[in-house]
């Protein structure tokens, strides 16, 4: 286009009306405001077209190198000042007027360079208003002014005016002469293939005609309007502008839809007039008349404030009124009331409406009935609030709360729980740094709510929370995941359970040092030396109740004292070895101890002591103490001490009871070991004589050999017997120990059945020895040959029925003896002694090692033999004797590997031989484990007939 424009004669430029009058495109409110600016002089002008000739006209030879530099400059800015002053006024007057103004202007007065220019006024309403010009130098013309708006200076001034669309220069055998750039864009053709063509399209001057164009397989809808214009030659052309309205169409045809989507709106819809006071409406939507009972008559022109009847007090109105003085958009829920006077909720949105300067033209207000969504919340918050009332009653700790951490509930007995408020904990951001200190139980807690998120399911824990003092507190956690009002929510509740955890600690730990205790009384009873029972006693009490240092002091014969084994935590607290020659100590504290068993002291410093003693307490650096005394048979033995040397303690009730019943095991410990003492020195006794008599015996060689032999089996009973007796006495010791000193200390306190019960342990024990010692004495007396047979004439089977319910007794009556005489006379001659351990012993083992309810067979026959003798025949059904342990069956203190917890001493089975080999028969045994036992005996007799 520029081109087109440099190449014509005629000087061309145009000048863009701007702002107030920018945007403005009804022609009634242009006169008016065309008016008011050209009286204040506000308007702006700028340069949107310049072609070569009109530069050269005003410049000459100082004309810049191109027109278009002068493109947006205004005129006071780039041309002289004379030109600019004249140019002003006349624009001026073309504005007022609104027709074409021509006058002429002095260039250059030394040249007499004369110009006509011609100015008009092109108002387009989708444009900037423009002041179209054109210019001829008429120096050198003899012509008159009146000649300068010939038809050529026409033709190219509406040429001009029509740049900003596609326009065609048609004659008038409808040959297109011209095209502008905006015509080749709109028919996707170049110049060249347009111009010569025929136009072939319907022209009218005068008319605005709407067509569509087809462009590269596009159409696009064109606004064509035609004018004529004559040449300087008096030739007539027509000129089609053609303007692209497929936007403005496209526009139109969305405002349609927007306008049919408002009507059809299912919220209500006003327009106000923000130009007018109280804000008319000017538009409101069916679904307003519907919401409010008001039609659109009686709405138009009146302020919407009347929809709130009296109630102007409402604090979305006080918002609304606040945004309307900011201009700016609000949103405000109001308690309106239809036209029939029911009250509704109305949720509004307004906002405002601005035009293109700026200014506040309208207001647009959205509003939705939300009168069943309140009342629905109020009964929400009904629901609510009486399930807040319950929560916040229940004394455990309810919580409510969602992702950031915010409680929506947190009740009293949290509070109680935690000792912080609820607005404390809600200040904290994450209140779990609050209940867990530790990161680590804090990560925990915090991947229990992540597994709590991924899983949904309930979550239920103990776990340990801090309170705000700084105390610690065991709690049942609970927590559910839960969907709030559109969030995610998570309801808690915390059950303090710091009291039964307690409890539960402390009967673990009491089963725990139930069990230490009954492990260290085994190792007790397991030791038969001195020094490693105290220090096992020392060591496991020390480390079972973690006492700074455990002792035992030891009295000597002269009242002196030695702490002889000791257990510290810290090696600096040991006083193994120190004594204490303190007279006072010696004499006062035997004493007390001997009357008093047991004492115990929490705090040294401020307990009401002896200045002496606590002297020396502090010398050991003794805080707190138990001392427990340890003694037997009516001597104070020594000492068992705790020492906690850092600090003081509060020794519980079952420390020191702990250390009462150590002091006593350690008693009848040193109890077993004397005994066994006393056994040893009788061993070396024993020793010495038989060393003696052996020397006595090698004066005869085939004496010797036999005394020898003897002594030699003397010598290994004697010491099975003593290492035997060693262990089956100490634990019947221990027992009538025990027993007699309960009696002793505390039989004031027991009543007569409990008296008699202790009485009858101890005798029963007492017995168990005489028979042990009496089985023992029998074979002592088998194996030295000190024995005499005595026969005498009995009836055996009178005989055998007496052992038979001697023996049921030991059974409790639990077993079925089948007793059977098969050919044996009535009468007999036997040592009744020997034959009564051989039946005895048979049947009471035959008894004790079978199942209760068994039958037992015993067989008393004569054999064939000449001469006859005495055959007796036990069978059982019992645990049998395993083939390993049957050739060993009759040694002395030997029992069977089968025999478990089944009581006995081992030597039955060896009086038996021994009786058997006394009254010269014989003996046999066959056995079969978990099957059963026959034991067959023969012996010589002397029938009576």
């Amino acid at each position: 286009m520029q081109n087109i424009l440099d190449h014509i004669q005629c000087g061309v430029f145009a000048l863009t009306i701007e702002s107030p009058l920018y945007g403005l495109s009804i022609n009634d409110q242009i006169n008016n405001q065309i008016n008011d600016q050209i009286n204040d002089s506000k308007f702006i002008l700028r340069f949107a077209i310049a072609n070569l000739a009109f530069v050269q006209l005003v410049w000459g030879e100082l004309s810049p190198e191109k027109p278009s530099n002068l493109i947006g400059l205004q005129p006071h800015d780039c041309l002289p000042q004379n030109f600019v002053r004249q140019l002003y006024v006349n624009i001026h007057q073309c504005l007022q007027s609104r027709k074409k103004v021509v006058y002429e202007v002095e260039i250059d007065a030394i040249a007499n360079h004369l110009v006509s220019i011609s100015l008009s006024l092109v108002i387009d309403n989708n444009q900037l208003p423009q002041i179209v010009g054109t210019c001829q130098d008429i120096s050198n013309l003899s012509i008159s002014k009146s000649q300068v708006g010939q038809p050529n200076h026409q033709k190219f001034s509406h040429l001009v005016n029509a740049i900003s669309d596609a326009f065609v220069v048609v004659d008038s055998q409808g040959i297109v002469c011209y095209v502008n750039q905006a015509a080749e864009n709109l028919f996707g053709c170049q110049a060249e293939d347009i111009v010569g063509e025929v136009f072939g399209l319907p022209v009218v001057t005068g008319e605005s005609t709407n067509i569509d164009i087809l462009n590269r397989g596009t159409t696009t809808s064109a606004e064509m309007r035609v004018s004529e214009t004559i040449d300087e030659d008096r030739m007539v052309y027509v000129v089609a502008s053609l303007r692209d309205v497929s936007e403005r169409k496209r526009v139109e045809s969305s405002l349609q839809l927007r306008e049919r989507a408002i009507a059809a709106s299912s919220n209500g819809i006003v327009i106000t007039d923000a130009t007018k006071p109280e804000n008319p409406t000017i538009y409101v939507n069916p679904s307003f008349e519907r919401i409010t009972g008001y039609s659109a008559a009686e709405v138009i022109g009146r302020n919407c404030r009347f929809l709130q009847g009296g109630d102007r007090q409402q604090i979305g109105i006080l918002d609304l009124h606040q945004a309307i003085q900011e201009q700016r958009e609000c949103h405000a829920v109001l308690l309106n009331y239809r036209k029939n006077g029911t009250p509704f909720w109305n949720d509004l949105y307004i906002a405002p409406v601005f035009n293109d300067r700026g200014e506040l033209t309208n207001y647009i207000g959205i509003q939705t009935d939300i009168t069943e969504q309140v009342k629905s919340t109020q009964r929400l918050l009904e629901s609510e609030e009486r399930l807040r009332t319950v929560l916040t009653s229940i004394k455990e700790g309810i919580t409510f709360s969602d992702d950031s951490g915010y409680f929506s509930i947190f009740n009293d007995g949290m509070e109680n729980l935690t000792g912080y408020t609820a607005a404390e904990a809600n200040a904290s951001r994450d209140f779990t740094n609050f209940l867990y200190p530790d990161r680590q139980e804090h990560d925990k807690a915090l991947q229990r709510l992540q597994h709590l998120q991924e899983t949904g399911q309930v979550m239920t824990v103990e776990t340990r929370i801090r309170h705000r003092d700084g105390t610690f507190k065991d709690v049942l956690v609970s927590t559910r995941l839960m969907a709030y009002k559109g969030k995610r929510m998570y309801l808690s509740s915390y059950y303090d359970i710091t009291e039964r955890k307690k409890v539960e600690t402390q009967l673990r730990y009491q089963s725990e040092r139930e069990r230490l205790l009954n492990a260290i009384l085994f190792k007790i009873q397991c030791e038969l030396n001195l020094e490693q029972i105290l220090a096992i006693t020392v060591k496991e009490a020390q480390s079972l109740l973690r006492i700074d240092r455990v002792v035992v002091y030891q009295f000597q014969e002269d009242g002196s004292g030695q702490f002889v084994v000791e257990a510290v935590n810290d090696s600096v607290l040991s006083i193994l070895g120190q004594t204490i020659n303190d007279s006072n100590f010696n004499q006062d504290y035997i004493q007390q101890y001997q009357n008093q068993v047991i004492s115990s002291i929490n705090n040294v410093d401020s307990a009401n002591l002896n200045p002496s003693y606590k002297e020396l307490l502090q010398c050991f650096q003794v805080k707190a103490n138990i001392v427990v005394a340890i003694s037997f048979g009516g001597i104070l033995w020594g000492l068992l001490i705790a020492h906690q040397c850092f600090a003081p303690r509060d020794w519980e009730e079952f420390e020191i009871d702990l250390f009462k019943q150590l002091a006593n095991h350690v008693a009848i410990a040193i109890q077993q070991v004397k005994l066994f003492e006393r056994v040893q020195d009788l061993n070396k006794n024993l020793e010495r004589q038989v060393a003696d008599r052996t020397q006595q015996l090698e004066q005869s060689l085939s004496q010797l050999e036999r005394a020898l032999l003897k002594e030699k089996e003397l010598n290994e009973l004697k010491s099975q017997f003593i290492s035997r007796a060693s262990h089956e006495f100490r634990t019947p010791l221990a027992t009538i120990q025990t027993a007699s000193d309960l009696l002793r200390n505390y039989g004031h306190k027991m009543s007569e059945d409990k008296k008699l019960e202790r009485i009858d342990k101890i005798q029963r024990e007492v017995k168990g020895m005489t028979n042990l010692l009496e089985e023992v004495l029998i074979i002592g007396k088998t194996e030295s040959g000190k024995f005499e047979l005595h026969p005498e004439e009995i009836n055996l089977e009178d005989f055998c029925q007496e052992i038979i319910e001697q023996a049921k007794l030991i059974g409790n009556g639990r077993h079925q003896v089948r007793f059977n005489n098969i050919n044996l006379p009535s009468r007999l001659t036997i040592d009744p002694k020997f034959l009564r351990q051989i039946i005895a012993n048979l049947l009471s083992n035959a008894i004790k090692y079978s199942p209760n309810n068994s039958d037992i067979n015993f067989t008393i026959s004569q054999t064939k033999e000449h001469p006859p003798k005495l055959l007796l025949e036990f069978q059982d059904r019992g645990i049998g004797i395993p083939i390993p342990d049957q050739a060993k069956v009759f040694e002395h203190f030997y029992r069977a590997h089968n025999v478990g917890m089944i009581v006995g001493t081992g030597l039955g089975m060896a009086i038996i031989k021994n009786s058997v080999d006394i009254l010269g028969g014989t003996i046999q045994l066959s056995s079969v484990e978990n099957e059963g036992t026959t034991v067959k005996v023969k012996l010589p007799i002397s029938l009576k007939e």
